[in-house]
């Protein structure tokens, strides 16, 4: 069974040689809350490939995370003995599930159209909380996207969304996982008989609006097959997923708003005009156009406010807007009826007031469903995606196609000053690629036959042909865009308390309508000498305005429109933000510690100097078993040895047993004899004069010994990163702490931090993984909050211990980091991070602000606390513009923050 799943759970057993690692340990520490293990979680990964100290979790499942991704690991399977309960929050899961149960479970993710508010979110969640067989529910609001897990064995995928339809008034679509997926413009013919005959790989053939969604597995038929099988034409390309369903929002916004306003004019004109208009003329067609925008209001806030009541048990903002405008509308109708009886009232009919409110709130949401799209496209990633390519042939001849149609190892030609279509391999040209616009790197990088590019980056000068390994659509502009749209779904505990203050909104402010009401029929009949029925109209119009103004939606929106625009703004500057809960944490640092090796140096370690020691082991001997066990190891130092004993022709050797130690080195067995490659710490060679002496001048080492015999030694030495000085000069001006803590030997690590000027206090070496994330830990004792930045190799304990994690690395490494926040460029990420928490912050508190001073100051002005100034019914749906404009704005003003400023 292979381990690398992006959802789901996993067992170690027989067959497979494998333990979760310090990344597994991560994901359980960081996600669940591990009890009777009789051990410190923080301390369970021991480097030696063990996830955990205690015997009773080697039977552990992985709990459904797309955080894990491992390849090699080496726990025994035991059956256990007792059931182990996993809880994350009030969940609870039996590690010891039947395998069966478990290959049953199905990972959906689906797009929701209709969502208005983060109350629309909570809706949503309280359906699927009944759906049996529904499980780890999440749904991100802004980007109208949702996550679950399906129990096959209860209930279908299919079946899940069409009652979350059906109990929600939404409209829900499945979002094809790994499979692609054509949008073709078909005959009913042609789609019968593609779905009576469907070619091996297509998988499903469904209606997406005017067109038809053929999903196929492009690893067993080509984008080109498909279109040719199908018989039908590809259709027009839409843009992002999330902009087109906003777009679609918009429009029926858009013609809701306008025919409420159609009706509506007339009605006002002729209740504030003077207009020579008889009464019953009057009243009868403002009673028709009344009653006509009345049941445009049905889909929009009855049928959703009810739904949520019946079936999520739970009163939202439509509901508000349902007992105004049925109080307006119904006091009206019986006015109406009474006046017409001849029976004369204080307070007659003002359908005006139901009119214009159901008009103005849908002109508010239009305007707040408008600035949304605009948001979100402002920061759309999808965009980077081209649309076109020039495919070659084998006779070099080039054709230009929809880049939807392109397929695996398909050879395409990169036109000078173009983007890059998908990621590939360059096989012929050389140029210079601009990647800034994922990366945040300012310098154009050279490629040519054998590198790696991009998709979405900017082809230089030079023409290139690359061969496709990831298609459009599921290539790095993807998983940026998937990573920026899921950190959204993690809420910080600021959203947390959004959430809680939005629970109590509504019933508080029902429960004021209700003593406004009462206050105003007591004011009425004791002070006003009206009669009940001028005094119960009188209240109804000061109860109508007061649940009609006051609007929950800017608080809804004050903490996700924000992250979603700092979370693109983010990652357009390289800096790819994995948990919302680092962009709340990041402003709050104050020290940053610093792995050395492959973090402030470049990584790009050099081989210096070489040295052969006396042994009863030959040189070739001693060349060929270090360059075996370096070879496969992807540590940095590993890496330049390996490099430098390539160009010596070092030969291999048979090697049994080989292990890699974190922090450490690698140990293997070679003719019955123990073989071990690492610093001299580890190896116990730190006496030896010829080490003492490179180490003297300040060169990382890599020692060999078999048998504990110091048999070869490699000093090397590495540059700092160009930025590193600059990015430390900037964090120390702000009153940040920084720290260096590194494996590497202490003069190494000694001269790194003199050069940086970060003082001998704060610098630590010989540090093992388990030292760097007891270091971390310690300052967090301390009452630090701590930034810790490493490369990944041997840093993810010490990342999961500190408060933010931050890996270094590059667009191939953001599927499989394990750290709150990834930099795609370099150190200056650091800098942008804490830029974008800081003006995130600033922004979530304004709108905290504004959302309570809004909804104070216009409850007592429509309630008529100050008597003789007051906010009439008619006048209260402009409360939806009002409230939210000002929130979307200072959101959208983190699109012209300058972001990583040196």
């Amino acid at each position: 069974m292979s381990l690398q799943q992006k959802e789901g759970p996993f067992y170690q057993n027989e067959e497979t040689n494998c333990a979760p690692g310090p990344d597994y340990c991560k994901n359980i520490k960081n996600n669940y809350a591990l009890t009777n293990f009789g051990a410190n979680f923080d301390q369970s990964y021991d480097g030696k490939g063990t996830c955990c100290n205690s015997q009773v979790l080697k039977p552990m499942k992985a709990l459904g995370s797309s955080e894990i991704s491992h390849e090699r690991c080496s726990l025994d399977y035991q059956k256990p003995t007792a059931k182990i309960t996993v809880s994350k929050k009030n969940a609870h899961v039996d590690a010891v599930d039947d395998v069966e149960v478990n290959a049953a479970r199905e990972h959906v993710t689906f797009s929701i159209t209709g969502m208005t508010c983060t109350g629309c979110a909570k809706k949503v969640m309280g359906v699927l909380d009944h759906i049996v067989g529904v499980s780890n529910a999440k749904i991100n609001f802004v980007a109208a996207i949702g996550d679950l897990d399906i129990n096959k064995a209860r209930i279908s995928a299919s079946a899940a969304l069409q009652q979350l339809e059906r109990e929600t008034g939404f409209k829900c679509s499945r979002i094809a996982g790994y499979h692609q997926s054509l949008d073709l413009v078909m005959t009913r013919t042609a789609v019968q008989a593609l779905s009576d005959n469907p070619p091996k790989g297509v998988e499903s053939i469904e209606r997406a609006g005017r067109v038809y969604r053929v999903v196929f597995d492009p690893l067993l038929i080509g984008a080109r097959k498909v279109l040719s099988a199908s018989g039908g034409i590809l259709a027009p390309p839409s843009n992002d997923g999330a902009v087109t369903k906003g777009r679609r929002r918009l429009i029926t916004k858009l013609w809701s708003f306008i025919a409420a306003a159609i009706f509506t004019v007339p009605v006002v004109v002729l209740a504030w005009s003077e207009a020579p208009v008889t009464f019953m003329a009057k009243s009868i067609v403002s009673l028709v156009l009344g009653t006509l925008v009345q049941v445009i209001a049905i889909p929009e806030f009855y049928i959703p406010a009810l739904k949520a009541l019946v079936f999520s048990r739970s009163i939202e903002m439509d509901m508000l807007v349902v007992i105004s405008i049925t109080a307006a509308y119904g006091y009206s109708v019986v006015a109406f009826s009474l006046e017409h009886a001849g029976i004369n009232l204080q307070q007659g009919d003002f359908f005006e007031t139901s009119t214009l409110l159901i008009t103005l709130v849908l002109l508010g949401r239009l305007v707040s469903a408008y600035a949304t799209v605009r948001a979100v496209q402002a920061v759309s990633l999808r965009s980077l995606q081209a649309e076109t390519a020039y495919l070659e042939s084998p006779a070099d001849e080039v054709m230009k196609l929809d880049a939807r149609l392109l397929e695996f190892n398909d050879v395409i030609r990169i036109l000078p000053h173009s983007k890059i279509v998908s990621d590939g391999e360059v096989v012929n040209g050389v140029s210079a690629v601009d990647e800034s616009m994922l990366t945040g790197e300012g310098h154009p990088i050279f490629k040519t036959v054998g590198d790696n590019v991009i998709a979405g980056t900017l082809n230089g000068p030079g023409p290139l042909s690359i061969r496709l390994t990831r298609l459009p659509g599921q290539n790095s502009i993807t998983d940026i865009a998937d990573l920026v749209q899921n950190a959204l779904s993690t809420k910080p505990r600021i959203q947390d308390l959004a959430d809680v203050v939005a629970g109590y909104f509504i019933p508080v402010v029902v429960t004021i309508s209700v003593v406004v009401f009462a206050v105003w029929v007591v004011v009425a009949l004791q002070i006003r000498d009206q009669n009940a029925g001028g005094a119960i109209g009188a209240a109804i119009t000061y109860t109508i305005a007061v649940l009609a103004i006051s609007c929950p939606c800017a608080l809804g929106l004050a903490v996700p429109l924000v992250l979603v625009i700092a979370g693109g703004v983010a990652a357009r500057a390289g800096v790819i933000i994995k948990h919302a809960d680092a962009t709340e944490r990041g402003y709050r640092v104050t020290d940053v510690v610093f792995d050395k090796t492959g973090t402030l140096t470049n990584g790009q370690l050099q081989v210096v100097r070489q040295e052969l020691h006396k042994s009863s082991f030959s040189s070739s001997e001693a060349l060929a078993l270090a360059f075996t066990l370096v070879k496969d190891n992807e540590h940095p130092i590993s890496q330049a040895v390996a490099n430098a004993l390539k160009l010596q022709n070092a030969q291999m050797v048979e090697l049994k047993a080989v292990e890699s130690i974190p922090g450490a080195g690698i140990q293997a067995v070679w003719q019955g004899f123990s073989v071990k490659a690492g610093n001299a710490y580890w190896l116990r060679t730190d006496t030896n004069p010829t080490i003492v002496s490179l180490q003297a001048d300040g060169l990382t080492l890599l020692c060999v010994t078999v048998k504990d015999e110091l048999i070869i030694s490699f000093g090397l030495k590495a540059e700092l990163r160009s930025e590193a000085q600059s990015v430390i000069n900037v964090l120390q001006a702000r009153s940040i702490v920084c720290h260096v803590v590194s494996g590497d030997q202490p003069v190494v690590v000694s001269n790194i931090a003199a050069s940086l000027n970060i003082p001998t206090s704060n610098i630590a070496s010989r540090q093992s993984p388990a030292n760097k994330q007891a270091y971390v830990q310690n300052l967090i004792s301390m009452g630090k909050t701590t930034l810790f930045v490493g490369d990944g190799t041997n840093d993810a304990v010490a990342i999961a211990q500190a408060n933010v994690g931050v890996q270094i690395g590059s667009a191939s490494d953001i599927t499989k980091a394990t750290a709150d926040v990834v930099l795609l460029g370099g150190l200056d990420g650091i800098i942008t991070l804490l830029d974008v928490s800081k003006q995130s912050y600033y922004r979530i508190r304004f709108n905290f602000i504004w959302s309570f001073l809004y909804n104070l100051f216009a409850i007592l002005l429509a309630s008529g606390a100050f008597v003789k100034v007051r906010i009439t019914p008619s006048f209260a749906g402009l409360g939806e513009i009002v409230s939210v404009l000002p929130v979307v704005l200072t959101a959208l003003t983190l699109l012209r923050v300058k972001v990583g400023q040196r």
